[in-house]
């Protein structure tokens, strides 16, 4: 199978820079006077995320971002398609897709992204509340606060923006991944990491994995972490792996890891057979 289900960096970095400049529109008016209390400035920093200019301009963003990422993906399925006997078959559903399952993630994806682009200044804010606040239990001066907001605020918003545009293009790969399978009636896909020093423990575990999309794992709980819930390759915060889909039996190396029922269990050809119907009735 092609490597591009990932979103590119290049992407999520275009993304990063889109949603500063959309920041930038919401913050000026809120800090352009010294003199406003905390409340007024949270205030005025919530009324600006919901102005219309904003909105729409965290919408195209949206649109933008989640278009290249459905342009990579829908390449890398076609590559995958070529490759398939059932070729015929996958691009006949590639070419009606947006009608169907692709096209709601896709609407999806956009508004939830949007959402997420506006209400970056309002939850950067809210942790420096949160930290104005134990400050003050602290006994800090009126002075001490002050210099918080000015420099602990734009250190809290570029880190929310790093967050939300490596998560959510992550995401969104994942989502149309997900989308296409479902229409073509695929039930595997195998876990890929970015196979470097920087993948977390859990998911270094999941390298490789084959996992049915009818039942996300947690990865942190099959490690004895602590249970960050349960998701798909490249669903939580600051991930990196992506969904390889499973096209045919010939798509993995037997003996192979499989993850089902809440486990991770090494399965022969013919084990993994039958639990994976519909791949031995495509190959039949």
């Amino acid at each position: 199978m092609p490597d591009r289900f990932s979103p590119t960096q290049r992407l999520q970095r275009a993304y990063a820079k889109g949603i500063q400049e959309i920041v930038k529109r919401i913050l000026p008016p809120v800090t352009a006077s010294g003199n406003v209390t905390l409340e007024e400035w949270l205030a005025e920093l919530a009324a600006r995320s919901q102005a219309v200019d904003v909105q729409e301009a965290s919408e195209l963003l949206a649109k933008k971002m989640i278009h290249w990422t459905n342009v990579r993906n829908a390449k890398t399925w076609r590559e995958a398609a070529a490759k398939s006997q059932q070729s015929r078959q996958l691009y006949a559903l590639l070419q009606k897709e947006m009608q169907g399952a692709t096209g709601a993630a896709v609407r999806r994806l956009v508004l939830a992204n949007a959402h997420y682009i506006r209400s970056i200044p309002l939850e950067a804010a809210q942790h420096l509340v949160n930290e104005v606040a134990a400050a003050q239990q602290a006994g800090a001066r009126p002075a001490t606060i002050g210099k918080m907001m000015r420099q602990r605020f734009p250190e809290l918003l570029r880190s929310r923006v790093r967050l939300i545009s490596r998560t959510e293009t992550a995401k969104a790969s994942t989502a149309l991944t997900q989308a296409r399978c479902d229409e073509l009636d695929i039930d595997f896909y195998r876990w890929v990491t970015s196979k470097d020093q920087r993948v977390r423990r859990s998911h270094r575990e999941m390298q490789g994995v084959v996992v049915p999309w009818s039942q996300a794992p947690s990865p942190e709980a099959l490690v004895g972490e602590k249970n960050a819930g349960h998701y798909h390759a490249g669903e939580i915060y600051n991930c990196r792996c992506y969904t390889a889909p499973i096209l045919t039996l010939d798509d993995v190396a037997f003996p192979a890891p499989v993850f089902w029922n809440g486990a991770v269990h090494q399965m022969t050809k013919q084990q993994f057979k039958q639990i994976a119907v519909r791949l031995e009735q495509r190959a039949a």
